[in-house]
């Protein structure tokens, strides 16, 4: 049995740890996903492309769309069957587009948008922290020099 000193230096331990925030590309699939209706009848094969091409396309950022040599990266057959889940679209141009992909993730536009916020407020922060609070002017930094 521990002592209450021991407990609290666990708890001290436990509660002093604090986890960086995961900074890798993430894309979104819900709780439901594998038991929606149009998913859960996927073979392994199919169900595993999908999930794929979804990252695939959250990696490239191309808004869902993606090459035929990609839809058969598992075999014609695991291609051909989420085409016929209408999961997949042919498009015009001899391309292919995931269902309703911008419905649930980011669009390359959206990601862009997201990091050159993050961009510009790194840069802010870092102007405030070695220059403002140390009363430095830099001239080769613009926002010294905008006020």
């Amino acid at each position: 049995m521990l002592v209450s000193s021991e407990c609290d230096w666990f708890r001290h331990q436990r509660e002093r740890k604090t986890v960086a925030k995961d900074t890798r590309p993430y894309f979104t699939l819900t709780n439901e996903y594998p038991r929606h209706r149009k998913i859960r009848a996927l073979s392994d094969k199919a169900f595993r492309l999908h999930v794929e091409l979804i990252a695939d396309c959250n990696d490239a950022r191309s808004d869902g769309k993606f090459t035929k040599s990609e839809l058969n990266m598992r075999g014609p057959k695991a291609g051909k069957e989420l085409i016929e889940a209408g999961l997949v679209t042919a498009l015009e141009d001899g391309t292919y587009e995931l269902h309703d992909y911008l419905a649930h993730q980011h669009s390359k536009a959206q990601i862009e948008a997201f990091q050159a916020n993050k961009a510009e407020a790194g840069q802010r922060g870092a102007h405030v922290r070695h220059h403002v609070k140390k009363g430095v002017v830099d001239p080769g930094c613009e926002l010294c020099q905008t006020g």
